[in-house]
């Protein structure tokens, strides 16, 4: 028992010591022994076996205005990555982030979804074929992510309810045929906010509206998705605001939020979120009239969730790489203009994450398993 305890001990020290250089920059020796309370050998022994495992790094030396400068301590940045994915209808997107949650590099593939044999080894070979070119090991690879445009189990392993793709069902061994890897799906719009609090490196509690092609909502409370029992709350974009006489959703309903603020509302037929925005730059006429008409429904949908959550609000996703803060502002003064109760500051808040939003919160959650594990 005694020798169990002093291993659990040695293991919390490690652990320990690398948590607390991964919320930090750099740390010397010294620093760590005091922050952590432990003394100088029980540091100097974990550092190396945290560099030998190549976990860590030195980091060069501090300044110092006496002696010997000491020897700057910091996480390898490289030991851990992982991929993260966002399945379109279309296309596939990956990307490999670093242990800090970086971009590392993307790749693109053109595949129709199906739930066919030939799609799940198409989409395994390519990202095998994407791991090899980035000379990746399997250690380093915390595992995948995908994000996908439905509701997910508990446990991500499946998808209970994906009409866009029509994949309610699908599994993550559908895709371990080709990918021996750890697998999880995550729902797009929960995936684009875990980007975002990254982005922010903080742990608001905040309402992400993603708006893109398809609109997303997701809560978030002390740093966590909150999902419901049924891993159906967040998913306000079925919130109707005509049910008998509104435009008709793809879930069956009529009046969705969707139907009013999602890109695809905004676009008529072959018509691109960035031909829209240019015309609108450009004063057209006609794209200013249904964007102001636009702003105002998505105004009334902010005003509504705000009713049901009072907590910040975050405009996310795709249309963060088309409006600036000016946007936001506009979008403030309609929704004083309606609420029920009065409102003395701004609640809405413009994200930051303009590219891979999805594939990057897909990616993420996989990184702190492995830190959690260390």
């Amino acid at each position: 028992m005694a020798i169990s305890n002093m291993q659990a001990i040695k293991q919390s020290n490690y652990s320990a010591i690398y948590k607390l250089l991964y919320t930090n920059d750099k740390l010397s020796k010294q620093l760590i022994a005091e922050q952590l309370q432990l003394s100088l050998p029980t540091v100097s022994t974990n550092l190396q076996d945290l560099l030998q495992y190549g976990l860590i790094k030195k980091n060069g030396k501090f300044e110092s205005q006496m002696g010997r400068r000491a020897t700057a301590y910091s996480i390898n940045p490289t030991a851990i990555v992982s991929l993260g994915v966002e399945i379109f209808f279309d296309h596939a997107t990956i990307v490999l982030i670093n242990t800090h949650g970086n971009l590392i590099d993307t790749s693109r593939l053109s595949l129709m979804f199906n739930r066919q044999e030939s799609y799940f080894k198409q989409f395994g070979e390519w990202i095998n074929k994407f791991i090899k070119e980035q000379k990746l090991s399997r250690e380093q690879i915390a595992g995948i992510g995908i994000g996908i445009q439905g509701l997910v189990s508990n446990d991500g392993q499946t998808i209970l309810y994906g009409k866009i793709l029509n994949c309610t069902g699908l599994s993550v061994e559908d895709f371990k045929a080709y990918l021996d890897y750890d697998i999880t799906f995550y729902h797009d719009a929960d995936c684009v906010a875990v980007a975002e609090q990254n982005q922010e490196q903080s742990n608001q509690d905040a309402i992400y509206l993603s708006i893109g092609e398809h609109l997303g909502t997701s809560i978030m409370v002390a740093g966590q998705i909150y999902s419901g029992q049924n891993g159906r709350s967040g998913t306000m974009e079925h919130v109707t605001l005509d049910s008998h006489r509104g435009r008709p959703c793809y879930c069956g309903k009529k009046g969705c939020i969707e139907t009013y603020c999602s890109l695809s509302s905004l676009l008529v037929d072959n018509e691109s979120a960035t031909a829209f925005f240019n015309r609108l730059s450009q004063n057209d006429a006609d794209t200013m009239a249904r964007w102001q008409t636009y702003l105002d429904y998505l105004a009334d949908a902010i005003n509504n969730l705000h009713m049901f959550v009072d907590n910040p609000i975050v405009i996310a996703g795709e249309i963060v790489r088309y409006i600036d803060q000016s946007t936001i502002n506009d979008l403030a003064e309609r929704t004083r203009k309606i609420t029920a109760f009065p409102d003395d500051h701004n609640y809405l808040v413009l994200g930051k994450v303009t590219d891979y939003a999805v594939a990057i919160g897909a990616g993420l959650p996989k990184i702190e398993e492995a830190i959690d594990n260390i």
